[in-house]
């Protein structure tokens, strides 16, 4: 079962900005647990304590800080839980899975087969994890273009390196055009009062989302996510030389909320909004 309250585990956070992506952190301590998610794949990571703990048919194996497992949909396992540990879960279905690789990959979706895994030490992916779980957990601060990158990012990383058949990547290199960049930088400006997709965007130009903010970066030097946020900003310095409230700026630059447009704009000039102005 994938629902760990029956083996008194403690929600302490959850977020699901993405249709059929879920991510929640928990923290539990000596139980034994059967986990079994019949309808979804689970990339699960340690975040704090696991030194001791282990899984039953691997008792050689101990987890940790940063250890991942991952867990393909409908496939039961069992821990044993030694000791206090802070964890999180990265949910998502296998259509999701299958839309993101019939995307961005030339083989046929049925060779999608998830590899078992169990305290794996991968440096690159628990850094995206960790990036997604924190800006999912700061809805304030939540990006919709970054948070979207990041999913990509870990999506097309577990494919390339955790399925049981070998996928073959797109190759696409070279960067934008510069009338297609035109064509970005456009449709960007002319809607940073609206919310921006990576597949709205990737659509102007024929691209999958994820190899867009690939050639995207090659030709700007920055993500997506980060041009359209530094393009938010510079409307904002102009809009707090007129007459609106902060309340207005930030609803007619794109954010969800006046304390997400302080953040960004603090963290960005090292002064708020108010102050600058």
């Amino acid at each position: 079962m994938a629902d760990l309250h029956a083996f008194n585990a403690s929600l302490l956070t959850q977020s699901e900005f993405l249709p059929g992506v879920e991510i929640k952190r928990w923290k539990i301590s000596q139980a034994q647990v059967n986990y079994h998610s019949p309808d979804k794949h689970t990339l699960s990571m340690y975040i704090k304590g696991g030194e001791t703990s282990y899984r039953s048919d691997q008792v050689g194996r101990k987890g940790g800080p940063n250890s991942l497992c991952q867990m393909p949909q409908g496939q039961a396992s069992d821990w044993h839980i030694n000791g206090l540990i802070e964890f999180a879960h990265l949910y998502f279905t296998d259509k999701a899975l299958k839309q993101y690789a019939a995307l961005n990959f030339d083989d046929d979706v049925r060779f999608i087969d998830l590899r078992d895994l169990t305290y794996k030490q991968d440096p690159k992916l628990s850094g995206l994890f960790t990036e997604y779980l924190n800006i999912c957990e700061h809805k304030e601060q939540a990006f919709s273009l970054a948070t979207e990158q990041l999913l990509y990012a870990i999506l097309h990383h577990i494919l390339t390196h955790y399925n049981g058949f070998h996928i073959k990547d797109q190759t696409i290199s070279g960067g934008l055009s510069p009338f297609n960049m035109r064509r970005i930088k456009t449709a960007i400006y002319d809607c940073l009062h609206e919310k921006l997709t990576l597949a709205d965007m990737a659509e102007i130009v024929n691209l999958s989302p994820f190899h867009f903010a690939r050639m995207f970066k090659v030709s700007f030097g920055v993500s997506p996510a980060e041009f359209v946020m530094l393009a938010r900003l510079e409307k904002v310095k102009e809009h707090l030389a007129g007459p609106l409230s902060l309340s207005e700026i930030s609803a007619a630059t794109g954010f969800s909320h006046q304390s997400h447009m302080a953040y960004a704009f603090k963290k960005a000039t090292g002064i708020t909004p108010s102050q600058y102005q």
